[in-house]
């Protein structure tokens, strides 16, 4: 845990192996996501690469981050 009591969240990857991420790790995870998926380009390269409910996972995890 960061000095100023900052709270550490868990991700779980595909492997089901806990990844920690602080508020800044968040905060870019959560710009990245909200670009990519208003880019018809960028989820259209996610569906082709991870399939088509990857998108919807995208979406579903930015809204859980506070996202749009």
């Amino acid at each position: 845990m960061e000095d100023n009591n900052e709270m550490l969240v868990g991700l779980a990857d595909k492997t089901g192996a806990l990844l920690m991420i602080d508020k800044k790790e968040r905060e870019l995870v959560r710009e990245i996501l909200a670009m990519s998926l208003k880019s018809p380009s960028a989820r259209e390269w996610i569906s082709k690469k991870l399939g088509k409910e990857y998108v919807q996972i995208g979406v579903k995890l930015l809204k859980a981050m506070g996202g749009e």
